[in-house]
């Protein structure tokens, strides 16, 4: 009886052996993490060109928050209509849209229709320190009395009318606090705290106004400017946490380089298993522990660097980013690192299963000698 998972036919190999490497080839092709290169070793050289930097594994408030969308208002009492008390005519005309004026500033200048010889004329100056906003005459226009001239606005605070959707008003706390980023600066965020509700849905979109009280010192921010929204509804203190830049892989294995050590020469591919997710940090619940250092601005390099595929300005040369790597290159010479690449986890799994052969061929050997005892026995 051949005790082989599969038959032997040419009779070359032991069929322990043959069982043995049947039952590995299974196991490493069923996990490719046991011929993937997780250490990686570079060059002084390749460091700096890489450009990779590192952060420390620990601590971090993981805010969880709801993204809502919105525009620049400005705020009711620190906006200003200029308006004519008597009718005239433009003679004067100082401010223009988007000009800073200072606190009683003329504006504009009304020849009125009072008798005199010249009629007397009426200076409009500016209420308090701010931005024109809107002009609505220009020279020599007729005005009536009460008519809006020009519009002037303080932004040092502005509002941002946020539209909160109708199921999730209720989880919006009191005074909440907001990350709020115009479509002008893509790249800035400003600190919001809300300030009051609307009074009543709108029925059209289903959404209930929301007013959040926004610094603007350099008004960078103008009214009508379209806002994203992402309001803070809970934070949790997380133990361990990396950068989000950090995190590489996709969301069935995830993993980080890991640093080993100091002149930042050799890192470790660790996988991880995450958790909560911030805007800038990431909690790890398992594969760190605190005071790790992993690599957070251009972790990818590494991952070019260890299948040889990195750009030649970050490589150096075709092997200097998997010298002494562990694992055996006589095999491939200068192939850029291509190919398969003996580590720790194939060791293990050639010893996992040739040891899985030898205990197959045990019990099928000890099958096979119960069933020729027993014909003997009942005779």
């Amino acid at each position: 009886m051949n005790t082989t998972i599969f038959p032997n036919k040419l009779g070359l190999l032991p069929n322990t052996l043959v069982n043995g490497l049947l039952a590995t080839i299974g196991m490493m092709l069923c996990s490719p993490s046991a011929y993937s290169a997780d250490i990686v070793r570079i060059s002084a050289e390749i460091r700096d060109h890489m450009g990779l930097q590192t952060d420390e594994v620990g601590p971090a408030m993981i805010p969880r928050t709801l993204s809502f969308v919105g525009r620049v208002e400005p705020i009711p009492e620190r906006r200003y209509l200029v308006t004519s008390r008597v009718p005239g005519r433009v003679t004067s005309l100082s401010a223009v849209e988007g000009q800073s004026v200072v606190a009683d500033a003329v504006l504009v200048e009304i020849e009125t229709r009072q008798p005199g010889n010249p009629p007397p004329t009426l200076a409009l100056r500016a209420p308090f320190a701010g931005l024109v906003t809107k002009v609505s005459v220009i020279m020599g226009q007729g005005v009536e009395a009460g008519q809006t001239l020009i519009e002037v606005a303080n932004l040092d605070e502005v509002f941002g009318r946020a539209e909160i959707f109708e199921s999730l008003i209720g989880e919006i706390p009191t005074a909440a606090r907001a990350r709020i980023r115009a479509e002008a600066y893509p790249k800035k965020f400003f600190a919001g705290t809300l300030e009051r509700f609307g009074g009543e849905v709108n029925p059209a979109n289903g959404a209930l106004p929301a007013w959040f009280r926004v610094a603007n010192p350099k008004n960078l921010l103008r009214p009508g400017m379209l806002t994203d929204f992402r309001v803070i509804i809970s934070e949790t203190n997380a133990t361990l946490t990396v950068p989000v830049s950090a995190l590489l892989g996709n969301a069935a294995s995830p993993f980080v380089y890991v640093g080993r050590d100091k002149e930042g020469l050799e890192y470790r591919r660790a996988l991880v298993k995450t958790g909560l997710r911030g805007e800038n940090r990431i909690e790890i619940l398992n594969g760190l522990s605190p005071g790790n250092r992993v690599v957070s601005v251009n972790a990818h390099l590494l991952g070019l660097s260890a299948t040889g595929e990195a750009p030649k300005n970050s490589h150096g040369h075709d092997h200097g980013g998997h010298e002494g790597h562990g694992h055996d290159h006589g095999g491939h010479g200068h192939d850029e690192g291509k190919g398969f690449q003996l580590n720790a986890y194939v060791v293990w799994w050639l010893a996992g299963g040739l040891g899985l052969s030898v205990l197959l061929n045990l019990f099928l050997l000890l099958g096979r000698r119960r069933r020729q005892v027993r014909p003997g026995e009942s005779s």
